[in-house]
């Protein structure tokens, strides 16, 4: 398997993203101790077929049921006792699988003042993967066809992003964390998804 790694690091956030093609495995190992914070896990098959392994806490798979076997989101709360997790992934022939692993040390207040470009933009895609794949949505960036779970209202998308509402409950605390500014933004991004899709569906149905 082939390997691409990336790493990006600050005084709030850590971004870890592998991306591996070709048949093969790769395992992720990382120690999460009582004084950090939220951790994001986010694992993709982007092409082909693959499968996951997570081990370390007690998992809560936040995607919708109907991307199970493409993505899937998995958030640590703070923990109250060090522990080491483990990510694993695999892929088949010809297949393409990423693993993105988000460590938020704290609440960020000003995104464009604590946060370089570069993780900045893998803050902001993360979170509309994690955020869309809980709403029963793929990411844009997997390849193969993959099932649509019923569209969410825009309504249902504000109360996920508000960091206020249960939904979700570990992804509202999650985006919480962020600051309105780029939930806002996240928001206008899925509402532009929604629409999409709305869209899609209106022409099948007028097509039938």
């Amino acid at each position: 398997m082939k390997l691409d790694q990336v790493e990006l690091r600050s005084e709030v956030l850590d971004i870890r993203i592998v991306e591996g093609l070709g048949d093969g495995s790769f395992n992720l190992e990382f120690d999460v101790f009582r004084s950090d914070g939220y951790v994001l896990i986010l694992l993709e098959i982007l092409a082909g077929r693959g499968d996951f392994l997570v081990q370390g806490f007690d998992e809560e798979n936040s995607a919708a049921s109907s991307l199970w076997s493409r993505q899937r989101v998995y958030i640590v709360r703070p923990v109250e006792a060090a522990r080491r997790i483990a990510v694993g992934m695999f892929a088949a022939v010809n297949s393409k699988v990423r693993a993105t692993i988000a460590c938020f040390k704290r609440k960020m207040v000003n995104i464009s003042g604590e946060l370089p470009c570069p993780l900045c933009r893998a803050l902001s895609k993360v979170l509309v993967a994690s955020a869309l794949a809980w709403m029963g949505i793929p990411s844009p960036d997997i390849q193969d066809a993959a099932e649509i779970s019923t569209t969410p209202s825009v309504e249902q998308m504000r109360q996920l992003l508000s960091g206020t509402e249960i939904i979700g409950s570990s992804q509202n605390e999650l985006l919480a964390l962020v600051g309105p500014d780029l939930r806002s933004a996240i928001l206008g991004v899925m509402e532009e998804t929604i629409w999409l899709l709305n869209m899609r569906d209106q022409l099948h149905t007028a097509a039938c």
